[in-house]
C-alpha cells in the first residue's frame, strides 16, 4: 500500500465514501520519458479507479498521460528546435548535448573563391561599420590635408574600403557562373550545357531575391516594433554621424502607409530595366542585388550566343564585348565578362584538373632514367627508333608504357620562380585595388595610374582601378597554391558559406544596434583624442561583428539554404518531363 503522502497532490486518494468497493492496486509505474509522472495499474477486474474530483466520469490515467505527453513532447521539440536554430552552427557540437559532429565538407576545385568571397564580405562589414562615423574610409593617404593615417596607406586601406570588395564579388560571380557551362561546351556536351544554362537562368532570380526580400521584411517588422526608434533619433541628432548619412528605414504612423512604402521598395528593387544604382531605405546595401541579376542575365545570354563558336573566336568576341562595355562605362558587366574570360582560359590550360601522379618503371633504376631518356632521344635523332631495334614486331611492352608515362620532377628553381611570380602579382593587385573611392586622380601613388588608365566614359572613375585590381587578385589566387591556403581554411570557408547572409543582415544590425550603441560607448571612452575615438570604434566593432555573424549564421540556415532548395524544388515541379 502506497502512503498518501507519496502520491502527488493532484492524485490524492479519495475519501472513504467515494472509494470504490472493488480492491484497487496502487502500484505505480514510472515513464521513461518523464521521471516525475506515473500511471496507475489497471484494476484486476477491468475497472479503473475514479478521479476524486470527477466521480461520475471514468478517468483513464494512461490516456490522460499520453495526451499530456504528446503535448509536452511537442512543446519540447519546438523548444529544442528553436534552441538549435539560435545557436550558431559552429557552437552546436559543444553547446547542445548529443549533437553530432559535422564532418568537414570536401572542398571543390574552386573552393578558394568561396573563401575569398567570405573575407571580402567581412571587409565590407568593416567599411560599413566605419564610414558612418568617419570619411577616412573613402580617402587615400596624402590626399588634401590631414590624411596621413596608417590605415590610409595602399594595401592597408583595403581593410576598410568596401567598393573594391564589390568588384571582387562581381568577378567571382562571372567566373563561377560561367565555369561549368564553358567546361561542358569544351567537352562538346551541348545538351548538358543547355540544361545547365537553363537551370541557372531559372534559379538565379530566386537565389538573389528571395533572401533579400525576406531580409527587408525583417527590417519592416523591426521598424513597426520600434527597434529603429532610438537609432533614428541618433541619426537625426547628428552628433555621431560624421561620415555617410546612409538611407535609414522610415517610420510611418499607419501600417498601410508603411506597407505601401515597403511594397514599392521591392518593386524598384526587382526592376530589371532600370540600370541605375538603387539604394533603398530598408537595406541600402542591397543595391548590388539587381546589378548581380542583370549582369547574370547578360552573362548567360553571352554564353548562349558564343556557345557554338570556335574557341579562339569565342575568346575574341568576349574580349571585344569587354572593351565595348568599358567604352560605355558598364563597369559591372565588364567584371562579369572578365570572370568569363578567366574561366575559359583556366579551363583551356587545365588549371583545376588534378595532375596524374607519375608512374615509375620498376625495371629501370631511377639513377639511370635520365641516361636512358638521353639515349632514346639520340637514337631518334640518328633515325633509329629504339622500339624498332628492340621490338621488331611492335609488341607493346608494359615497361615501355611505364617509361612513357614517367616525367622527371621539375627543377626546384622554376617552381620557386613561379610561386614568387604569382605572389608578386597578388601584391600588385592589392596595391591597384586599394585605389581610394574619392579622387584617385589626385591621390599620391594613384594619380598617374588613374589619369593614364581610367576611361573618360566611366561614370564612377574610381571603379576602373579597383576593377583592374580585383581581376588581378582573383587571377593570382587561382594560380597560386600558396595563396589558396589563405582561402581554403575552415574559417575562410565558413565565412564563404554565410557570406550572402552576412551581406544581407549586417546593414540592418548596424543601423539599429550600431547606431544606438556608439554614442553610449563614446560617452564612456570619450572621443577627444584619436586613442579614445579608436578605442570606441574597437569596442563597437567587437560587439556588432559577433552579433552580425550570429544573425548571418541563423539567416543562412533558416532562409538562405532553404531558398536554394526551394528554387531547385520549384524547377523540378515546372520543367517539362524528360528535359
Amino acid at each position: 500500500m502506497v502512503e498518501r503522502d507519496a502520491l502527488p497532490r493532484a492524485y490524492d486518494a479519495p475519501s472513504a465514501s467515494a472509494r470504490s468497493p472493488v480492491p484497487f492496486d496502487h502500484k505505480l509505474t514510472s515513464r521513461s520519458n518523464s521521471p516525475n509522472s506515473f500511471t496507475a495499474a489497471p484494476l484486476s477486474n477491468g475497472h479503473h479507479h475514479h478521479h476524486p474530483h470527477h466521480p461520475d466520469q471514468d478517468y483513464d490515467y494512461a490516456d490522460s498521460d499520453t495526451d499530456s505527453d504528446s503535448l509536452e513532447e511537442r512543446s519540447m521539440r519546438l523548444l529544442s528546435r528553436f534552441y538549435t536554430t539560435i545557436i550558431p552552427s559552429f557552437l552546436q557540437e559543444w553547446v547542445i548535448p548529443g549533437s553530432e559532429h559535422l564532418a568537414p565538407q570536401k572542398l571543390h576545385s574552386i573552393a578558394a573563391l568561396d573563401g575569398l568571397r567570405g573575407w571580402a564580405c567581412l571587409l565590407v562589414f568593416n567599411f560599413h561599420f566605419l564610414f558612418t562615423y568617419t570619411d577616412k574610409t573613402a580617402v587615400g593617404w596624402g590626399f588634401g590635408e590631414g590624411n596621413w593615417g596608417l590605415h590610409q596607406l595602399p594595401i592597408i586601406h583595403m581593410l576598410i574600403s568596401g567598393h573594391v570588395m564589390v568588384t571582387i564579388f562581381f568577378v567571382i560571380s562571372g567566373y563561377v557562373l560561367s565555369y561549368k557551362p564553358l567546361k561542358l561546351l569544351r567537352s562538346h556536351s551541348w545538351e548538358q550545357a543547355f540544361h545547365t544554362l537553363a537551370s541557372s537562368t531559372f534559379r538565379r532570380g530566386f537565389r538573389l531575391y528571395v533572401p533579400s526580400i525576406i531580409g527587408t521584411i525583417c527590417v519592416f517588422i523591426g521598424v513597426r516594433l520600434g527597434f529603429y526608434d532610438y537609432s533614428t533619433w541618433v541619426r537625426d541628432e547628428g552628433h555621431t554621424i560624421l561620415g555617410i548619412n546612409e538611407q535609414h528605414p522610415p517610420l510611418y504612423v499607419y501600417f498601410k502607409d508603411q506597407f505601401r512604402d515597403w511594397w514599392f521598395t521591392i518593386i524598384h528593387l526587382m526592376d530589371p530595366w532600370n540600370w541605375q544604382l538603387y539604394y533603398n531605405f530598408y537595406n541600402p546595401h542591397l543595391w548590388t542585388i539587381p546589378v548581380e541579376f542583370r549582369c547574370s542575365m547578360v552573362l548567360f545570354l553571352t554564353i548562349i550566343f558564343v556557345s557554338r563558336l570556335r574557341v579562339w573566336i569565342r575568346l575574341a568576341f568576349v574580349s571585344y564585348l569587354l572593351v565595348f562595355c568599358i567604352r560605355w562605362g558598364r563597369w559591372d558587366v565588364v567584371l562579369f565578362m572578365a570572370g568569363m574570360l578567366m574561366a575559359e582560359i583556366d579551363i583551356m590550360h587545365g588549371l583545376w584538373e588534378q595532375p596524374s601522379p607519375p608512374v615509375r618503371s620498376s625495371s629501370i633504376p631511377l639513377r639511370n632514367m635520365d641516361r636512358h631518356d638521353e639515349d632514346s632521344n639520340n637514337a631518334r635523332y640518328n633515325g633509329h627508333a629504339s622500339s624498332s631495334n628492340s621490338n621488331p614486331n611492335n609488341i607493346i611492352n608494359p615497361d615501355d608504357i611505364e617509361k612513357a608515362h614517367y616525367h622527371p620532377p621539375a627543377a626546384t628553381a622554376p617552381w620557386t620562380t613561379r610561386r614568387i611570380f604569382w605572389l608578386v602579382v597578388f601584391v600588385i593587385g592589392l596595391f591597384i585595388g586599394s585605389s581610394p573611392n574619392s579622387s584617385p586622380g589626385k591621390t599620391p601613388f594613384y594619380s598617374t595610374l588613374a589619369r593614364a588608365l581610367t576611361p573618360k566614359t566611366y561614370p564612377e572613375p574610381h571603379r576602373f582601378l579597383q576593377s583592374l585590381g580585383a581581376i588581378i587578385i582573383v587571377t593570382s589566387i587561382n594560380h597560386s597554391k600558396d595563396l589558396q591556403k589563405l582561402f581554403t581554411n575552415d574559417l575562410a570557408q565558413y565565412l564563404g558559406r554565410i557570406s550572402y547572409a552576412l551581406y544581407i543582415v549586417h546593414g540592418p544590425i548596424l543601423h539599429s544596434l550600431g547606431y544606438s550603441l556608439m554614442p553610449s560607448i563614446w560617452a564612456l571612452t570619450g572621443k577627444e583624442t584619436d586613442a579614445q575615438y579608436c578605442s570606441g570604434f574597437l569596442i563597437g566593432w567587437c560587439i556588432c561583428l559577433p552579433v552580425s555573424i550570429w544573425a548571418a549564421d541563423v539567416f543562412w540556415r533558416t532562409i538562405d539554404v532553404p531558398s536554394v532548395k526551394f528554387a531547385r524544388w520549384l524547377e523540378r515541379k515546372v520543367i517539362v518531363a524528360g528535359l
